[in-house]
């Protein structure tokens, strides 16, 4: 056959092959643009899905907000409520000008103030307004309420427990609001309101301890008319607070009374907030946040996951770029080229693997958040990409020690046919390791036993004994986006040159993407940390509201005890009042700190200062403490109060602080450890009246040897000296449990 006819017969095959070749391109066109939308489609998706559950999320963190500080709230005022009924009670019978004149009932009023940490102060005005008595100062100021809201309408009807505007105090000058209560006259007619500064910075200090997010506003208002009574972040004036959408906020009530939660706009800003309202009261606690403050975890989120996507894209457009540009190639050079393209094939078939396995694994990895599973499909992925026998991912040399002999320890190793574990031996693993992580730059060794430069890379067993296995040497640094060197992927191969650059290429691109997803990978454990950390807060949250109930219970028990024991030892009604009402106040004092220290410990030395300080002269030597600072659980804080709180009333009346010669000295230490920790408490009385064992045994004394003896398991010795009373207590301090719920 001539070769004019050999050609002709050869060109229609050439033409079908180039028209394969053109349609094969457009069809890898066309899938690339597919695999393009796919990806945008699923980072579209997953944009959206997490941007509604970080909302989700932080909807639900405000709604658990309001709940807590409206139950907080609740509480401050229940107590409140309480001090003004008291406050009624010490002026129940005397006229507005005794009050005026009674030093003895400011002393009351201020020790009632003392007790209240968020009270500024205790006021007493008549039914003109005019301030009658006030714990700020005596004798009383010269001042009026009769502008005041909160007296106008505790004029007009009683309101019950009433809630004031925002102001600045006329005597502090301090931001405050009022809290009254009215008081009437024996013919009912009203005669006056006594009432309560409630510090604004108190709400402040204590919502700005809880863990909110940035640009969180927590408000305290009113219910019939939207007004704002306490705002944190708190203004610089304390009174030009961030107002409230009070039709907004009209209609979520209208729907819910109770708690719900609405979207608004504030200055300018729209925000999304949740309400729940303080018991029975027309308060509400209003807990908001922009609505976009999902943005700044859901841009670092996108970053994360548009880095995901990013890769993939360019991986994709680039396998896609390649392939049509190869189609294209082949299908103009096929008729001149046959003989090329045939000795080729075997080159695009390796290549086509290669990038079979790039991109599988790239899919895999940006589809893996696991650390473990991440450097198995790299080091797999590895040892495909080189054909070495064996592939190591060492995770560091920080446990490396030379001098000692120390190896890197194998994060996870891919172990070929034919080659043994033990091949490792034969190198200085831990030399190699040394100077990838020194230098940062790939080690290539086409022959590692006749290479003098690089022999001090095997091991000196191995070269004395002349049996090194392995020959070719590819270790790799996988280094950070910011340039820290995480690991070192290690191959190796018992022949001579079977690494090529292509290899070092390959496995060096594949180290880059291994790098983010491990990172991306310990990103991800740190929010799973994060969230389970989130979980526990919850948990702690309520396991305090369940212990705040439990307290409550308890110290109305402890009311109850007190009111019989009280009532049992005095003989008239004054008697039982005066006794009751300080055992009730030493009790509140107690309480006080225990509620600062979140219901766990009250210190010793506050208890006592609480008690006796009063009673010292300006000099401050009539009364001595002296002691370490021991810590009392609640369940031995409130006897032991009380205890010292008998102990300094009869004092007072009967005893060394009587008279102004007398002193009293208390002095404890603690011994012991853990569960065998005890307290030792010495009481004594000195330059009062001469002592004498009384007739009787009253309720101090039935609390020192029942209550205390009994309760507490204590030890309790009473020596009734003529110089002076002397006391002596020894109790168990048992060790207090965690408030962290169980998980």
């Amino acid at each position: 056959m001539s070769l004019q006819a050999q050609t002709r017969l050869e060109t229609p095959t050439l033409t079908r092959k180039r028209r394969r070749s053109l349609s094969r391109g457009r069809m890898t066109l066309v899938m690339g643009l597919f695999g393009v939308a796919f990806i945008l489609l699923t980072f579209g998706y997953i944009a959206w899905e997490q941007r509604k559950r970080l909302i989700e999320r932080n909807e639900e963190d405000i709604a658990s907000h309001a709940y807590f500080l409206a139950d907080h709230t609740a509480r401050l005022l229940e107590v409140t409520d309480l001090t003004l009924k008291q406050t009624v009670e010490l002026i129940s019978g005397k006229s507005w000008d005794e009050i005026q004149s009674s030093e003895d009932l400011w002393q009351q009023i201020r020790s009632i103030r003392d007790a209240l940490p968020y009270v500024s102060h205790v006021w007493l005005n008549d039914a003109t307004g005019k301030l009658r008595l006030t714990s700020a100062a005596f004798p009383t100021p010269n001042a009026s309420v009769a502008g005041r809201e909160a007296f106008a309408v505790q004029a007009r009807s009683n309101q019950g427990l009433a809630i004031g505007e925002p102001m600045i105090g006329m005597i502090t000058k301090e931001p405050s609001f009022l809290v009254t209560r009215r008081i009437d006259g024996p013919d009912g007619a009203f005669n006056g309101i006594t009432s309560v500064t409630v510090a604004q910075s108190y709400f402040n200090d204590y919502w700005g301890k809880l863990r909110v997010p940035k640009g969180t506003r927590i408000t305290l208002l009113r219910g019939s008319d939207a007004r704002v009574i306490a705002q944190y972040p708190s203004p610089k004036d304390g009174l030009t607070f961030f107002p409230i959408d009070k039709a907004a906020f009209d209609q979520a009530v209208a729907t819910n009374a109770l708690s719900g939660s609405y979207a608004f706009l504030s200055g300018g800003e729209q925000r999304m907030g949740a309400y729940h309202r303080v018991e029975e009261l027309p308060l509400y606690i209003n807990v908001s946040m922009p609505e976009d403050a999902y943005w700044g975890p859901w841009t670092v989120q996108m970053r994360l996951y548009g880095a995901f996507a990013l890769i993939a894209l360019v991986a994709l457009l680039a396998l896609t770029s390649l392939a049509y540009q190869q189609f294209h190639e082949q299908a103009a050079t096929e008729a001149l080229l046959q003989r090329e393209v045939s000795l080729r094939t075997g080159e695009l078939k390796a290549e086509t693997a290669a990038l079979e396995v790039l991109n599988r694994t790239g899919q895999a990895l940006a589809a893996e958040l696991d650390i473990e599973r991440i450097v198995e499909n790299v080091v797999e992925a590895a040892v495909l990409l080189t054909g070495a026998q064996t592939g190591v991912f060492f995770s560091g040399v920080d446990s490396v020690s030379p001098n000692e002999g120390g190896r890197p320890g194998v994060h996870y190793g891919h172990y070929a046919s034919g080659v043994e574990r033990t091949a490792f031996s034969d190198l200085a693993v831990e030399k190699i390791c040394e100077a990838v992580f020194e230098d940062g730059r790939t080690i290539r060794i086409d022959d590692i036993t006749a290479d003098s430069e690089h022999k001090h890379y095997l091991a000196e067993e191995s070269l004395s004994e002349g049996r090194p296995r392995i020959r070719s040497l590819l270790a790799v640094p996988v280094s950070s986006r910011t340039g820290k060197i995480n690991g070192v992927l290690l191959f190796v191969h018992e022949k001579a040159g079977a690494f090529t650059e292509r290899a070092e290429r390959l496995v060096t691109g594949l180290a880059a993407q291994a790098a983010i997803a491990l990172e991306n990978g310990r990103l991800y454990q740190e929010a799973q940390y994060e969230i389970e950390e989130r979980r526990q807060a919850q948990n702690q949250q309520s396991f305090l509201i369940r212990e705040l109930h439990h307290r409550v219970k308890n110290t109305l028990a402890t009311v109850q005890a007190v009111v019989g024991a009280t009532a049992r030892s005095t003989s008239s009604i004054e008697e039982f009042y005066k006794a009751f009402v300080g055992r009730i106040i030493s009790l509140a004092n107690t309480h006080s700190l225990l509620t600062e220290a979140l219901w766990q410990t009250a210190s010793l030395r506050e208890i006592l200062e609480k008690e006796l300080i009063p009673y010292n002269d300006a000099k401050g030597e009539r009364i001595e403490l002296e002691g370490p600072d021991v810590k009392l659980p609640s369940e031995i804080a409130v006897p032991i109060g009380m205890a010292v709180h008998e102990l300094t009333t009869n004092a007072a009346k009967y005893g060394a602080l009587s008279v102004r010669t007398g002193k009293v000295s208390v002095m404890w230490s603690e011994h012991g450890e853990g569960d065998d920790r005890r307290l030792s408490l010495s009481w004594v009385e000195r330059g009062g009246p001469r002592v004498a064992q009384p007739g009787k045994q009253g309720f101090g004394s039935r609390l020192l040897h029942r209550v205390l003896t009994t309760q507490l398991n204590a030890q309790v010795n009473v020596d009734y000296e003529p110089a002076g009373l002397r006391v002596s207590i020894d109790a168990p301090i048992k060790a207090t449990a965690s408030l962290s719920p169980p998980v």
